[in-house]
């Protein structure tokens, strides 16, 4: 009975999509009015039973956590983008879209998604109030204090799945710096078997004491400078300090330290929304762009569009585009350590305008275009800078695993303009970083559109 519970759960949870795949479609025709008859039925059911094969194997009562890079919820979501894609597909070669109406679809394909969380919210609820032991909690306990232990047990404090109940140790609290916060002591790592079996714990965490750890972590302090991937066969310390994720290659268990999010399937879907959206923007501001290149073109002498050599994808140098704002002769396109500041003299009239609505960006919807630019990445800095940063910055370099954007996450949260502090610069990489560890095609929405509401508040550009 015990083999068969995974086909029993798959096939519950396959034919709960699938009713919530059909029931949204049938729900949204009749709200904008259009009769459910037979073409509206048959992708229903289609998609339903993709649904049901597809998406059956995804947990409904284990946290989805929507947005988080590898999540049930960033995976269920990409399946869905998938199944859509192929129904696109199918009615293009069978000329059959002919017959829907296209807002049912557009909200069909749109709401889909956040229906499917709400039936898991609601499944996890009704588990829990009519099956408890399914979806409780478990019990936990930790073995071995130091700071990997620490950062885990505040961790598992704040989760919904586990409930820590004490931790062991064999040295002394002064040594190890006090016991484990809000933590019972329950005695040396020997009497851990026996409590485990006394008190039926679900869960037991061995964390790995810090010794030879630091010469692991020198070295990939090292490895920062690099855009190279690394991988570490695992320390728990290591993913603590590195943030780094369990993976596989080739059978082996190995760390994920420093990765691209976009190899693979993700890296295609990437690509495929950055070239969409930059070929549309530079259709619509077509009007707009031509303007201001008129504008520049009459009120300074000198070229309309600047070029500055940045820092790419794994390195790689690329000539990035900008509406010129600043005086000819002021500028080295170069070498640029000097940022412009609020005031600064070398900025022409309409480049303040510009800069400060960041509409001088707009050209490099172009790199964008050539695949050597993305709408949402780390922002590319000048090559002096690289140079200054890569030495004065742990891991500065991992930054340079995906391709540089015209918008970041660090920069929809103020860190734009400036950076004559070194822990200005620190603060940006963090957010980078997190950026490049957390990815989602969510959180990516996000950020543009927090990009297009602070375009005309941002005080740190000028």
């Amino acid at each position: 009975m015990n083999a068969n519970r995974p086909a029993e759960a798959a096939t519950i949870q396959g034919s709960l999509y699938a009713l919530v795949i059909f029931g949204c479609l049938w729900a949204i025709a009749r709200a904008v009015g259009q009769p459910f008859e037979t073409p509206y039925q048959v992708i229903g059911l289609l998609m339903a039973g993709s649904g049901f094969i597809v998406l059956g194997r995804y947990d409904l009562l284990t946290p989805w956590m929507p947005g988080r890079q590898g999540s049930i919820g960033t995976r269920m979501y990409w399946a869905w983008v998938v199944m859509v894609g192929g129904l696109l597909l199918l009615g293009y070669v069978t000329q059959y879209s002919e017959y829907f109406s296209r807002r049912v679809l557009l909200l069909w394909f749109v709401i889909t998604p956040p229906a499917l969380l709400v039936a898991h919210k609601m499944a996890v609820a009704v588990a829990r109030r009519f099956l408890p032991q399914i979806v409780r909690r478990r019990t936990a306990v930790v073995v071995f204090v130091n700071e990997a232990a620490r950062g885990l047990t505040r961790n598992l404090q704040k989760s919904s799945v586990f409930e820590v109940v004490g931790f062991f140790e064999d040295r002394e609290m002064d040594r190890i710096g006090g016991p484990l916060e809000g933590q019972s002591y329950l005695g040396n790592s020997r009497n851990t078997a026996r409590y485990v079996r006394d008190h039926n714990i679900d869960v037991v965490f061995i964390v790995l004491p810090d010794d030879g750890a630091r010469r692991a972590i020198n070295l990939l302090d090292e490895l920062g400078d690099t855009t190279a991937s690394v991988y570490y066969v695992p320390d728990f310390m290591i993913i603590n300090l590195f943030e780094a994720q369990i993976r596989e290659v080739e059978g082996i268990t190995v760390l994920e330290v420093a990765e691209t999010p976009f190899y693979g399937a993700d890296g295609i879907l990437k690509q495929l929304f950055d070239f969409s959206f930059a070929l549309s923007v530079l259709i619509l501001l077509s009007p707009l762009l031509l303007t201001i290149a008129l504008i520049i073109k009459f009120t300074s002498p000198g070229p309309v569009i600047f070029e500055q050599r940045r820092y790419g994808l794994n390195g790689q140098r690329f000539s990035l585009y900008k509406f010129r704002s600043m005086y000819m002769g002021e500028v080295n396109p170069n070498s640029d350590m000097q940022q412009a500041t609020r005031g600064d003299p070398r900025v022409t009239p309409i480049g303040r305008f510009i800069r400060r609505t960041s509409i001088d960006e707009l050209p490099q919807f172009y790199n964008v275009l050539k695949g050597e630019m993305s709408v949402v990445g780390p922002r590319p800095h000048t090559v002096a800078h690289n140079e200054y940063y890569r030495k004065a910055v742990k891991r500065y370099m991992v930054r340079h695993k995906v391709k540089p954007g015209l918008t970041g996450w660090a920069q929809v949260h103020g860190l734009r303009g400036e950076t004559e502090q070194l822990e200005r610069m620190e603060e940006r990489i963090r957010y980078d970083l997190e950026y490049i560890r957390n990815w989602s095609p969510m959180l990516d929405t996000k950020i543009v559109l927090m990009t297009v509401m602070m375009v005309f508040r941002d005080k740190n550009a000028y």
